[in-house]
């Protein structure tokens, strides 16, 4: 990589650039995140080693909190693996559209409005309003978002 950066043709094209930089910051984000997941292992590994030795609640209870954050971090590294294909770790457009049902209808989209938009923020995903339509009684009738993050898409 770094043979690559060091030619000039290199930062002329500024698409490869960012697709070239894009993928350095993939694989500092997925060694991160088998380090972190390598570190966990180790820790549940030297408690049991300790609680071969003697019996102690306190150190059964971190190899439990220990244990839990590995399935968590074996889950995430899994979800990961399902959205491996070029197109899932990409940004998404999402549009939410009330057509018949009146006010039901109305309420219901800007529920699901509510919830996409706060499980993007709550992935560190930038969010952005493209389009907005007023219905009955002032609420939205049509809207579109662009939420621009990794496995946004996926």
């Amino acid at each position: 990589m770094n043979q690559l950066i060091s030619q000039p043709t290199f930062w002329n094209n500024s698409v490869t650039f960012y697709q070239k930089f894009q993928e350095i910051e993939d694989i500092k984000a997925k060694k991160k995140q088998y380090q972190r997941s390598h570190f966990i292992l180790e820790n549940i590994k030297a408690a049991l080693e300790l609680l071969e030795l003697s019996a102690d609640e306190e150190l059964l209870q971190e190899a439990q909190t220990n244990l839990t954050q590995l399935q968590q971090e074996l889950e995430i590294l899994e979800i990961q693996q399902l959205l491996s294909s070029l197109c899932d770790q990409k940004g998404a457009f999402l549009t939410i559209t009330a057509e018949v049902g009146g006010i039901d209808a109305l309420d219901w989209e800007a529920m699901l409005l509510r919830l996409y938009h706060r499980w993007a923020v709550n992935h560190n995903h930038k969010v952005y309003l493209v389009e907005k339509s007023e219905g009955d009684l002032a609420k939205v009738k049509h809207t579109t978002l662009e939420i621009i993050g990794r496995y946004a898409y996926g």
